[in-house]
């Protein structure tokens, strides 16, 4: 899937300010220190972006309606400003204690508790680990039939055992969309669905009540850790360093702008155009009428759910 658009790095700096110390000084620890020189040469923190729900309703979406149901709101139209040294010297320190995820930057120690979550944007950590294959709300459930369900024409495509974006009705493909950029961001695979990706999209539009603190807190804990990835939510860590005292008077920022807002430019680079009343994919050739095929692979989707067979990011 393509990214949405935005500006570059450089574009977006308000102020480079010198510092008396690099943040690897910040760093007592030095295998922390080693851990953390080493990453800054490929792992960066992750463009913010953010939705306009109203938008998309004026549109004619629906999907923006099961987000809200989700208690996503505020998260997902988050705006502000991100200090990329700091919430990279975060990542570098974070450890987790009992379940709750810790860090120290700038001598100040961050804690990101369910307090936090709930007030900063709203969330609870509460109902169901509905982003768990396992879990019991997902227990007469499987990955393939989910993701048949959220075909345009499930006879058409292929699963070849990668659930791919291509293919995904078009509300469906908005929440994808949302997960990719705005949820589970900073992963390699940004046109593929994992396991989790597939099961959220699920509980997202049957309104399957998530525990979100559960399933946010997991990828940053995960993709932090994982050279291949980038660090995400660089906003909502910031205002996390903020709160919690951390001295920013001197820090440099990237200030979230237009252009890094998902809007109408997201809609035609996925693949949607508009006629005056919806919009609707290229490949549709009647608006309501299935294209004629050149062969039915129905079939395709008939065998049996090898569960273990999809990469889980």
């Amino acid at each position: 899937m393509a990214s949405p658009s935005s500006s570059s790095r450089g574009k977006e700096k308000v102020s480079r300010v010198t510092r008396n110390a690099s943040p690897s000084g910040w760093i007592s620890d030095p295998d922390m220190r080693g851990k953390f020189l080493y990453w800054i040469h490929f792992k960066n923190v992750v463009s913010h972006k953010y939705l306009d729900l109203q938008l998309f309703k004026k549109e004619g979406f629906l999907f923006q309606e099961w987000i809200a149901y989700q208690g996503l709101t505020d998260f997902v139209q988050m705006k502000g400003h991100c200090y990329l040294d700091l919430v990279e010297v975060f990542y570098t320190n974070l450890r987790v204690v009992n379940g709750v995820i810790h860090s120290r930057v700038k001598g100040v120690n961050i804690t990101i508790d369910d307090n936090v979550w709930l007030d900063i944007v709203g969330l609870k950590a509460e109902d169901l680990d509905s982003h768990i294959r396992d879990s019991e709300s997902n227990r007469w459930l499987t990955k393939r039939a989910i993701y048949i369900n959220c075909l345009r024409y499930p006879g058409r495509y292929r699963v070849d055992k990668q659930y791919l974006h291509d293919g995904l009705n078009k509300e469906e493909k908005m929440i994808a969309y949302v997960l990719t950029w705005l949820l589970l961001l900073g992963r390699l695979n940004e046109g593929r669905m994992s396991i989790e990706d597939v099961f959220l999209l699920n509980a997202i539009k049957t309104r399957m009540p998530t525990n979100w603190v559960a399933v946010l807190k997991h990828h940053m804990i995960v993709v932090g850790d994982d050279y291949a990835c980038k660090f995400p939510y660089g906003v909502f860590i910031s205002k996390v360093l903020e709160l919690q005292g951390v001295d920013v008077s001197k820090e440099e920022r990237i200030v979230c702008k237009r252009s890094e807002e998902i809007g109408i430019p997201s809609l035609s680079s996925i693949g949607l155009k508009k006629t005056v009343n919806e919009w609707f994919f290229n490949d549709e050739q009647t608006i309501g009428s299935p294209p004629t095929l050149d062969q039915d692979h129905t079939e395709d989707f008939e065998d049996s759910d090898d569960e273990d067979s999809m990469e889980s990011s």
